[in-house]
């Protein structure tokens, strides 16, 4: 049963970060990405509180809260920052992209530094997930050479860096409270890369960029990543990473609907591959897998 929950939970988590895709491109339209960016972590804390308040428990091991610190700046500050100024310089298509080679680079560097086992079937799966994204993104590809993809490379990594700091330093001190403290931690740099940013733009500040940061902050950053820290203290990085191709995918049919963006059957194509690739990613193969187990 607690599988099904957690298939469960994971659908909703790819729903809310889906729909963060096309809120950003509105929400640049407004302000900037470092505006963006402190109002999406400080709803986040706002709400996480709310919701997990009981749950929460501030370690009293400054060794936990330096692992939480350190997981803030790879999974908050570094890869909201990056992508949210990439995004401002690139197709959102194109940041779908590169933001998704997370799920490669994050079972790639579980391999090297977790020894988390590897198999044929789930490396078959990430390559035809990653040909999937592309496909379905192909209309929107901007190829031109840009500073804003190094960011966004380096996000995608510094977020594949969390995800094997997550579970190397963090499973044991609970998923509520990694949760909710990594935005808090995460507050006072992100407050002041907003500085010279002037914090916040007031002519351009209006009820839209509130509402889209408010659901950033709720659902799709203080909720979704709870389900992510939870998933990722409970399962392998091989055996879930996979999945996460569903998000751009969502991403783009909602943007169809948000955005007016157009889809062609090269898309249609795309969700086609990326459902391989995830069925790949699921097999339980019988041989033998490359690395080692976690103990």
């Amino acid at each position: 049963m607690s599988k099904y929950v957690d298939a469960g939970l994971f659908v909703l988590m790819a729903f809310f970060w889906g729909l963060n895709y096309p809120l950003v491109k509105i929400a640049l339209q407004y302000q900037s990405f470092a505006t963006l960016t402190l109002f999406r972590v400080l709803f986040a804390i706002v709400f996480s509180f709310a919701i997990f308040w009981k749950k929460i428990r501030f370690p009293k091991d400054k060794t936990d809260n330096f692992n939480i610190f350190v997981f803030a700046i790879l999974n908050i500050v570094i890869f909201f920052t990056l992508w949210f100024m990439g995004e401002s310089t690139v197709s959102s298509g194109l940041s779908s992209i590169i933001i998704y080679t997370y799920p490669i680079l994050s079972i790639l560097f579980s391999f090297l530094f977790l020894k988390e086992g590897l198999n044929n079937y789930k490396i078959a799966g990430l390559i035809f997930g990653f040909i999937g994204l592309v496909l379905i993104f192909a209309n929107q590809i901007i190829t031109r050479p840009n500073i804003g993809l190094v960011f966004l490379i380096i996000a995608a990594i510094s977020w594949s860096f969390g995800i094997v700091f997550l579970r190397k330093y963090l499973t044991l001190v609970g998923s509520y409270t990694v949760n909710s403290l990594q935005f808090l931690y995460a507050l006072p740099l992100v407050f002041i890369i907003s500085i010279p940013y002037h914090v916040v733009n007031v002519s351009k500040f209006n009820i839209e960029f509130l509402l889209i940061t408010l659901y950033m902050g709720s659902l799709g950053t203080a909720v979704a990543y709870f389900i992510f820290v939870h998933l990722y203290s409970k399962y392998k990085a091989s055996e879930i990473s996979g999945f996460f191709f569903l998000v751009p995918a969502i991403s783009l049919i909602l943007g169809y609907f948000i955005l007016g963006e157009t889809m062609s059957l090269i898309t249609y194509i795309g969700f086609a591959v990326i459902g391989i690739g995830i069925y790949l990613t699921s097999v339980n193969s019988t041989k033998k897998e490359i690395g080692h187990k976690i103990t």
